[in-house]
């Protein structure tokens, strides 16, 4: 396989499983590739790397920007130039004569092949961009996951909270209760100690007691309620407040949507009407390259007749001097004559 310093790069890092095809449909989305080359040197515990050429130098730029650093079968590849040992031979081309019609050809071919290889490069552009819109979705896809775990965990966090002030109130209701007994005791032993007071005595003494302990449960039942129906409430009003959160951020979504649907039909109008005008000036310059060889043809055909021509004027002056030397030649022999006739 010929290397192409400008269109080869080199990945290096790679699995040793890696095959040549794999390799290249992980790089196909760059551009047209050429060629792959994989060097495995499993057996005797070297590294496995390969060289991708494409067609275009473009191509190996953007590949190189876009995959040095990232995974390939679970590996971290490096993604660089191809770093050859010496120069390359600079081989010039005007040393090489060829006639006007094989170059023209040749133009034209390499004409063909850059419109094939620029139609192969926005093709994979467009693939790049799909696989960049799928990658986006799946971030914000993540982003809404999360946003609604930490919202059950703000729940749950609640629900804790509440739990845990409830166990407190019980808490406090229990020591309440306990006060109460120790009341009670300390009752009981000043009723054991005043055994000569009166039964009614005794008897309003308890009603006291007994009114005393409703009076407690009944506060701390109130406080109790009171406490649960703020944090419900509390709770409430927060769910509230991160639904219109969530709500305006929706909405924010969908403008921001609408206005990347608007930006991707506009660029394909704008590709289309790119590939219109590419569609023009290919007819043109077929048209162009038409005219140019009839007009090489005529060329062709005027050097033709004008070397005819030339050659017509030197025969037509050769016969002029030759019926000016007979001319002359009848001239002297006439006055020869006449000379004669006198003498």
């Amino acid at each position: 396989m010929t290397i192409d310093d400008d269109n080869s790069i080199y990945v290096g890092g790679l699995p040793y499983d890696c095959t040549e095809d794999s390799l290249r449909r992980v790089f196909d989305l760059y551009g047209s590739v050429v060629a792959v080359k994989i060097i495995n040197d499993r057996e005797v515990g070297g590294k496995c790397y390969g060289f991708v050429t494409f067609t275009n130098p473009r191509s190996a730029i953007d590949a190189i920007n876009d995959m040095n650093g990232r995974t390939i079968g679970g590996r971290i590849v490096r993604v660089n130039e191809v770093k050859t040992r010496g120069t390359r031979p600079n081989f010039n081309r005007e040393n090489f004569h060829r006639d006007s019609e094989r170059d023209r050809g040749l133009d034209w071919d390499r004409g063909r092949d850059r419109d094939r290889n620029y139609d192969n490069e926005r093709e994979g552009y467009r693939n790049r961009d799909r696989s960049r819109d799928r990658h986006l979705e799946r971030e914000r896809e993540h982003g809404r996951r999360h946003d609604h775990d930490r919202t059950r965990d703000h729940f749950l966090d609640r629900d804790r909270d509440r739990d845990r002030d409830q166990e407190e109130n019980e808490q406090v209701h229990d020591r309440n209760i306990d006060r109460d007994r120790e009341k009670d005791r300390d009752l009981d032993w000043d009723r054991d100690r005043d055994r000569s007071s009166s039964g009614h005595d005794r008897s309003r003494d308890k009603d006291k007691d007994q009114q005393l302990k409703k009076r407690t449960s009944k506060e701390l039942s109130s406080n109790s309620s009171d406490d649960y129906y703020d944090q419900a409430k509390e709770q409430l009003e927060l769910s509230i407040q991160r639904r219109e959160d969530l709500q305006k951020e929706i909405s924010q979504l969908e403008e921001k949507l609408e206005g990347k649907q608007q930006l991707v039909s506009d660029l394909q109008k704008k590709s289309q009407k790119l590939e219109e005008a590419l569609a023009a000036a290919k007819k043109l310059s077929s048209y162009r390259c038409m005219q140019l060889t009839k007009l090489y043809k005529c060329f062709l055909q005027v050097k033709d007749y004008t070397e005819r021509l030339k050659s017509s004027e030197q025969e037509l002056q050769s016969l002029v001097d030759m019926a000016m030397l007979e001319a002359d030649e009848v001239g002297i022999r006439d006055g020869n004559l006449y000379a004669n006739g006198k003498a």
